[in-house]
């Protein structure tokens, strides 16, 4: 009997620990999650944003649309392709 009743009490006492325990986790973890999901919300927004800003720079990297924007905006003549000049990079240099 008495042996039981001190497996009884061991046991109480250990379940009651590890209802504290689980107590103190959660509440440590509980704001943590939350701070996770607002984060991951931000995460998904940015990348949507990335996702529409990459695809607003290949619509305006297209040479029609750079030809079309030099023709009204900046008032580019359609050239003659003989009167193109073409420039050589290679051996440029630049100084401060």
């Amino acid at each position: 009997m008495k042996n039981t009743s001190l497996t009884l009490k061991i046991f109480v006492l250990s379940t009651f620990i590890f209802f504290v325990a689980q107590l103190i986790v959660n509440s440590n973890l509980s704001p943590l999650g939350t701070k996770l999901q607002s984060l991951n919300s931000e995460k998904d927004y940015l990348v949507e944003e990335n996702e529409n800003i990459h695809e607003e720079l290949a619509k305006l990297d297209s040479i029609v649309v750079v030809k079309e924007l030099a023709q009204k905006k900046l008032n580019f003549d359609k050239r003659d392709p003989q009167s193109t000049i073409y420039l050589q990079t290679e051996n440029v240099l630049a100084e401060k």
